[in-house]
């Protein structure tokens, strides 16, 4: 199956309009439709992105499995068994080396399972030094440590030369051990799950069926702004999915909210025109934020924060 076919199917199998999926992507409805319709191709950013929205691998995504290899592989042990049983003159000795021979060098040239289904992760490292933020962002092989994308402003890159490393947790510690050593803080944001850094959760007492007041708990020294849009997943089957809306004229005000100087933002989120009311069910709210515009992120490099709650 091509990328295209599954993307569709993904997109069918998780409730998702192409309008809902390409606002979760950050692109255009029309770029989904080319998708899908494999007029065009997702980068290797949007790519992760969508394998993150459907809760698979990128390589489930890409349809990249090794079915073709192993089958290769069972293809040839036939062949050479079939020579192996013609020389039935051949003494049973010989004959068992043979064997032993060739379960030797199978278990060599078994494909390294490991290797081809080693997940891409994407980490990033945001510091305050001297007054001034600044943030590095790396996609990367998990089993091998390798970079395949950074994205970054520049700043640590031109000061510690970081393209001479080949290894990503390399290139955070050298970034982390120059702030600390010049008076500066880190902070570690791995598949961009802000969790670690930020707390949100429901206010007592303000849950309903259609609306809740959510408190956002952020100490840390990098500014992130906090937007009014979030959308709103329900847990089932031991998986996450996300709610159906009641139609398409909806939509959010552009303004940015911040936390005041205790570190606390207070938000009502009222889902009425979005999803109506919600039924009995464990669900959980989602909001994409960013770091300060002087950050190196853009609409397409969202960060996420969620609070889960149960309708009774």
């Amino acid at each position: 199956m091509d990328i295209g076919k599954k993307i569709l199917e993904l997109r069918k199998k998780n409730n998702l309009s192409q309008e809902e999926l390409a606002e979760k992507v950050g692109v255009a409805r029309q770029t989904i439709s080319k998708w899908e319709l494999n007029e065009t191709s997702p980068d290797l950013k949007q790519a992760s992105l969508l394998a993150k929205i459907f809760n698979v691998s990128l390589d489930e995504l890409v349809n990249n499995d090794i079915k073709y290899i192993d089958n290769k592989t069972n293809s040839n042990a036939e062949k050479l068994a079939s020579i192996i049983f013609a020389f039935s003159k051949i003494s049973l000795i010989l004959l068992i080396v043979i064997i032993i021979g060739f379960i030797f060098l199978k278990i060599i040239h078994k494909p390294n399972n490991s290797v081809v289904e080693s997940r891409i992760i994407e980490e990033s490292i945001y510091c305050t030094i001297y007054g001034e933020e600044h943030g590095y962002t790396i996609k990367y092989n998990e089993l091998t440590g390798s970079p395949i994308s950074d994205i970054s402003d520049g700043y640590f890159n031109n000061i510690l030369d970081l393209t001479r490393y080949k290894d990503a947790l390399e290139i955070f510690d050298v970034i982390n051990d120059y702030v600390k050593k010049n008076g500066g803080t880190c902070e570690m944001i791995k598949d961009r799950d802000l969790s670690d850094i930020v707390n949100m959760y429901i206010k007592e007492g303000t849950l309903t069926n259609t609306s809740a007041i959510v408190i956002i708990n952020d100490n840390n020294p990098n500014r992130i702004v906090y937007g009014s849009n979030f959308y709103i997943e329900k847990y089932n089957n031991n998986t996450w999915s996300s709610v159906k809306t009641t139609g398409e004229n909806y939509g959010f005000n552009a303004m940015a909210y911040y936390v005041n100087k205790e570190g606390i933002l207070e938000m009502n989120q009222d889902w009425t025109h979005i999803y109506g009311e919600l039924p009995k069910g464990i669900y959980r709210l989602v909001k994409d934020v960013f770091f300060e515009s002087d950050t190196p992120v853009n609409e397409n490099d969202k960060f996420y924060i969620w609070t889960e709650f149960e309708i009774k």
